[in-house]
């Protein structure tokens, strides 16, 4: 678990892009002994240039490594489709890949796996937030400062929601919006709250998630395995948690993955349950980004 190793720099909209440039440019980039490269061709200043370094790891882009000569950035999957394919992060599904490696993230993302995954309130106060954060980390043997806590707080929302009105079609400094607000995830009230928000079908691309599925339950989907619609609504780091889908629309989406013959769908009362396909899942990805 950790607090702040972003410093507080949340993930701006046009980050994605400087990382896979950097990445492409020199994967030992991020090796604190080329801290001045770094800065020169990125464009960042040094302590942001150390947040970049957090995010492209705490999102799945990368893999830190430490090696021999320092730092090395593996390149993963997601990182290789979404710069040959989406480099400008266009796509939705490309936004949900990030958020939901965030999401599911309790090692290096505690803030975002915790609220997601485990905080268990739609709606709350900055208040509620910290101070049930704030427990987590105590309970988990963290003597964390509740100040600390705060600016954890501040970057986890400012990572989907701004403080102020930015149209994203004219906006001319893309860093100063954050990078997953376009999935419309975390929103303020009439009540002035903060509120989860459910995506609704038309905001999950099929194919993102029925990859995301198979990937979470990764034994049942590589061995043709079944799992519940319960659990994949109630249990952590399922898309029930960190997509907010609702019970019916996820019917809804598993109905039509059933018509593709991604998946076989048992919709009986009291059995409830997907049974996995004999196909490669991961191969998912590829299809979304060619179509």
């Amino acid at each position: 678990m950790v607090v702040n190793k972003h410093g507080s720099f949340y993930l701006r909209r046009g980050w994605g892009t400087k990382i896979i440039q950097a990445v492409n440019f020199d994967q030992m980039i991020f090796t604190p002994a080329n801290e001045m490269k770094a800065i020169d061709n990125i464009g960042l200043g040094k302590i942001m240039v150390k947040a970049l370094r957090y995010w492209a790891d705490a999102t799945g882009l990368t893999c830190e490594k430490k090696v021999q000569t320092g730092v090395c950035e593996e390149k993963t999957y997601i990182y290789r489709l979404i710069d040959k394919n989406d480099h400008y992060f266009q796509k939705k599904g490309s936004l949900l890949l990030l958020h939901r490696n965030l999401a599911r993230n309790e090692k290096n993302a505690t803030a975002w796996y915790w609220a997601f995954n485990e905080f268990g309130k739609q709606s709350f106060t900055k208040e509620e937030f910290v101070n049930g954060l704030h427990s987590y980390f105590a309970v988990n043997g963290m003597a964390i400062k509740k100040a600390a806590v705060d600016k954890e707080f501040n970057c986890f929302k400012n990572t989907y929601i701004s403080e102020k009105k930015i149209d994203i079609k004219t906006v001319a400094d893309e860093d100063a919006y954050p990078m997953l607000a376009p999935l419309h995830l975390l929103r303020v009230n009439n009540e002035k709250k903060y509120e989860m928000c459910s995506l609704a079908k038309a905001d999950i691309p099929l194919l993102i998630l029925i990859y995301a599925i198979a990937m979470d339950n990764l034994e049942e989907s590589s061995t043709c395995g079944q799992i519940s619609i319960d659990k994949l609504m109630e249990d952590k780091k399922q898309v029930g948690k960190y997509f907010g889908i609702r019970y019916s629309k996820l019917i809804e989406m598993l109905m039509e993955a059933e018509n593709k013959q991604l998946l076989t769908l048992n919709n009986n009362f009291g059995n409830r349950h997907i049974e996995f396909a004999d196909i490669h899942y991961e191969q998912l990805l590829d299809e979304y980004y060619e179509e």
